[in-house]
């Protein structure tokens, strides 16, 4: 099975609420067995847009990826989401055997 990750590119507005979007993202993608490998560290910006969050998360597969998006526990943090709290850019890239 090809592992997937899912590369989130940030523009965070407001921390206060976008953290209680994280922190209910953070537990909801430790229980379904997720694989954080950067989550708000430091970002050097090389070209384009400079943003000030980056989230790369491995999952087993496309499919594992794509149903935990839609997971009823996923979904309760993203309710804390909208324009005023952050832009977001959530892609699903498929890795390399």
């Amino acid at each position: 099975m090809t592992k997937a990750y899912w590369i989130g590119i940030v523009d965070v507005k407001n921390q206060d609420e976008y953290k209680k979007y994280a922190d209910i993202a953070g537990r909801a993608l430790i229980k379904a067995g997720a694989k954080i490998l950067s989550r708000g560290g430091r970002i050097k910006n090389l070209e384009g847009k400079k943003i000030n969050r980056a989230v790369i998360i491995e999952f087993p597969s496309m499919d594992e990826a794509e149903k935990f998006y839609e997971s009823e526990e996923y979904q309760k943090g993203l309710r804390y989401l909208n324009n005023d709290v952050s832009e977001r850019f959530l892609n699903i890239a498929e890795g390399i055997d």
